[in-house]
């Protein structure tokens, strides 16, 4: 058995720390990634006759031998045991199988003699072998002169055994998604032509559904199923084509895919990680004020980064390391809390900044002129403003109450400083990266002046990034998500074909109803509005249900009295909201990139969608809470 780690065996001493840093294949990588490394190795003691290494235990971390020596031991049949002992100089490796591609250990490592050893997830050493191929081949060779006996192919075919064994399974859960998507799809395709609706419009109400059948069974990858809206409708011919994937064609697209182009030159040249050491040792070593810093993070950016999805890109990295550093459990409450604050700085107060969500300015062109002038971005702000300070306090008291048995978890002060020494002063492409951020949010926030859209204005950054180098197609291919940008693309384009087919106008005066409370009773008419939101945001996108209802809603609003911002911010703060996964965006992104980092499983999803239905109701009551606010500022 491994020994047990004590707290002063946390973190590589500097003796540990010279070891990583002169070690012959840790020295060929990047400073950056051996910063990130340093948040997440150990520093163990293993007393003479303990095992360190046991055969066909799952291969998760690599092992640098700095003093001792260990014994190899592998089973060759049931009643002989196969041994060899080599000598482990310091900068010797053991668990160079997780590296090679291996499940499980092929070897059993015991120590024949008191030693010490600096134990790395493997995760971090396959990141840093997948970005230089000589350290990939260096880890080749160092297991080949430690076992010559066992070639890598042996190591490869030892590698998937469990894996091979659950696709034998038959996937009953996958198949059941498939029939009930097909016959709900269906039912609905029957039920709409019933209703006496246009045939390209049944049509299209029951691709919408399947999409959303897709979503709920989780049986495609996210951004698959509005792939599949843009090829029916092509298909089908329900819209020409180039209207079905005009979303490809829009703003919001090119700004999103240029926000990811500048993140990747802040992630490769380590701008972002240097940024979270330094709010690390800010805040004070616990849980809480980690979490506290991840939601401040995203919600610091939110007046001045117009996307959910690129405040995202920005911030997730930090989320990475600390969830990585955390070392969570198989559905841990902790590392939900960390995904769940990053979420809420990312999205909690979109509403409340004009600049928050392009939703936002999709809103404001639609006022008429006189409450376009009104609430221009100080005055919506202000107007904003109380709901947002309530719904940040119910924010974080929610957060207490549900993921208050998290275990505690701290970053000694000592790794903080020895990864910033690892990363030594601000490099070039640094600065390279911090000027970027800094012209675009000046360009965002001197819009009025130069009269250049924000996203051709952030797409004119990306393109002098990559005509002097700055990003190339190295970046482009690993640091932009192109899974996401597919999913935004494909959604943007619904609008256009539900208003070419007629749906947007079949809801909007299914909608009217809801004009008549309006006008007899507020606080009524604000409680059904938000029921109703919620309800069709389960099966239709944010932008999608803001667009429907704003186009239904403002014309009743003057005639009733209400001032168009009133009912315009209530739709936006609650088609923010959301319950599952498939319905946020950017938590598709946030979850995606997890999945690439192996932490997609590691953090519970229960909590967190128990915290997004306490917070519906949290953002209803701060909405109804406002009204005598919105009553002083004379705009009810």
């Amino acid at each position: 058995m491994t020994t047990q780690i004590e707290p002063s065996e946390i973190s590589p001493d500097q003796s540990g720390l010279d070891t990583l840093l002169s070690d012959p294949v840790l020295c060929r990588a990047s400073s950056s990634d051996l910063a990130h490394m340093l948040m997440h190795v150990e520093y163990r003691k293993v007393n003479k006759g303990e095992m360190l290494i046991r055969e066909k235990e799952p291969a998760d971390k690599v092992f640098l031998v700095e003093s001792g020596e260990f014994r190899f031991m592998r089973q060759g049949s049931e009643t002989e045991i196969e041994r060899r002992k080599i000598p482990a100089i310091s900068g010797g490796y053991l668990g160079q199988e997780a590296v090679l591609g291996a499940d499980v250990y092929i070897m059993s490592a015991i120590a024949s003699k008191p030693s010490t050893v600096i134990v790395i997830p493997a995760r971090d050493i396959l990141h840093i072998a997948n970005n230089s191929p000589e350290i990939k081949t260096r880890f080749f060779e160092s297991y080949a002169n430690r076992d010559p006996a066992t070639p890598s192919e042996i190591v490869l075919s030892q590698c998937s055994s469990d894996v091979l064994k659950d696709e034998e399974h038959f996937p009953v859960k996958a198949t059941l998604g498939w029939i009930i998507t097909f016959l709900g799809t269906l039912g609905i395709w029957v039920v709409a032509s019933r209703f006496g609706l246009e045939k390209n419009t049944a049509y299209y109400v029951a691709i919408i559904a399947s999409a959303v059948f897709m979503w709920i069974f989780n049986i495609v990858p996210a951004f698959a199923p509005p792939l599949f809206v843009v090829l029916m409708v092509i298909l089908l011919d329900i819209v020409p084509p180039d209207v079905a994937v005009s979303g490809f064609a829009s703003g919001s697209f090119f700004m999103l895919l240029s926000v990811f182009g500048v993140g990747a030159v802040m992630v490769v040249s380590g701008l972002t990680f240097r940024l979270s050491l330094f709010v690390l040792n800010l805040v004070p070593s616990s849980s809480f004020w980690y979490s506290v810093s991840l939601f401040f993070s995203g919600f610091l950016l939110t007046p001045v980064v117009p996307s959910q999805g690129a405040r995202t890109a920005i911030i997730s990295p930090f989320l990475v390391d600390l969830m990585g550093a955390s070392e969570p459990e198989h559905k841990d409450v902790l590392g939900a809390n960390f995904v769940n604050s990053t979420l809420g700085g990312v999205g909690l107060m979109a509403s409340v900044f004009l600049t928050g969500k392009p939703a936002n300015l999709i809103v404001l062109g639609l006022f008429d002129y006189q409450t376009q002038f009104a609430f221009q971005w100080l005055n919506w702000f202000f107007a904003a403003s109380f709901t947002g300070i309530l719904m940040l306090i119910m924010f974080f008291a929610l957060s207490w109450l549900v993921f208050k048995n998290g275990r505690n978890f701290r970053i000694p002060r000592n790794i903080i400083s020895k990864q910033l020494r690892v990363l030594g002063p601000i490099s070039s492409l640094e600065w390279t990266a911090l000027a970027a951020i800094a012209i675009l949010v000046a360009g965002i926030l001197l819009t009025s002046v130069h009269k250049i859209d924000i996203p051709w204005m952030s797409f004119s950054i990306l393109t002098v990034l990559i005509l002097f180098g700055f990003v190339g197609k190295n970046e482009i291919r690993s640091h932009i998500d192109w899974t996401t940008l597919i999913f935004v693309g494909a959604i943007i384009a619904w609008l256009p074909v539900m208003s070419q087919t007629g749906l947007d106008q079949l809801v909007a005066d299914n909608l009217g109803w809801l004009g008549n409370y309006m006008k007899t009773s507020l606080p009524l008419f604000i409680g059904l509005l938000c029921a109703v939101i919620v309800l069709v945001r389960l099966f239709l996108p944010e932008p999608i249900t803001v667009i429907l209802f704003v186009t239904a809603l403002f014309p009743l609003a003057s005639s009733a009295g209400i001032s168009p911002w009133i009912v315009g911010f209530i739709i936006l703060t609650m088609a923010e909201a959301y319950i599952f996964s498939y319905q946020c965006g950017y938590f598709i992104q946030l979850k995606e990139l997890l999945g690439s980092n192996g932490l997609d499983k590691v953090y519970d999803e229960q909590k967190i969608i128990l915290f997004n239905i306490l917070m519906i109701i949290g953002r209803v009551l701060a909405i109804y809470a406002s009204i005598p606010f919105w009553r002083y500022l004379d705009i009810i």
